[in-house]
């Protein structure tokens, strides 16, 4: 008769746990932002006799200081442009003599910028079995008993456990609040 009254139990339990509906288990989003930086340099030298120029115009004052005017036009001359873009910088160096551009650099650190976002969806596991093992013990005849345990967790319906040992048989069902 116990073996009927266990074998019913458990096909209860199957059909209770079995006849739900698991679709309507949301998927679990995790995304990840992430920043990533580039930098690149650029260096280029040019010769003044290969950079393209175009007269503008002629001064045209006096000037009485010869020795001023052939001092200025001897002098070489270096200039420094920077720019900076955001985290980026341009530097443009020229040396000038002789009204002729004698050299031009060129440098460029490009800092690029890339966001790259990661989504990752992941269904959570509808149903899950335990096993364990477990002790019991009697307290009117103070005997110890030994046995195994099976809890299987459904995702909507909660916990259900059966349980042998040498002195008693179990069922449980378990609900969160």
């Amino acid at each position: 008769m116990k073996e009927i009254v266990i074998t019913l139990l458990v096909a209860a339990l199957i059909l209770f746990i079995f006849r739900g509906n698991y679709n309507k288990i949301e998927p679990i989003v995790i995304t990840q932002i992430d920043t990533i930086f580039k930098h690149d340099i650029t260096k280029k030298y040019i010769k003044g006799d290969s950079i393209p120029f175009v007269v503008l115009g002629i001064d045209t004052t006096t000037i009485h200081d010869t020795i001023r005017i052939l001092q200025d036009y001897a002098f070489i001359r270096a200039y420094s442009d920077t720019i900076k873009v955001d985290s980026s910088t341009f530097i443009i160096n020229d040396t000038i003599s002789k009204n002729k551009i004698l050299n031009r650099g060129f440098y460029a650190d490009i800092s690029q910028k890339t966001i790259k976002v990661e989504t990752i969806r992941t269904i959570p596991s509808k149903n899950v079995l335990y096993w364990g093992v477990l002790a019991d013990l009697r307290t009117f005849d103070n005997k110890v008993g030994i046995g195994v345990s099976l809890g299987f967790k459904t995702a909507k319906k909660g916990l259900f456990t059966i349980s042998a040992t040498t002195n008693q048989y179990s069922l449980g069902i378990y609900k969160s609040f």
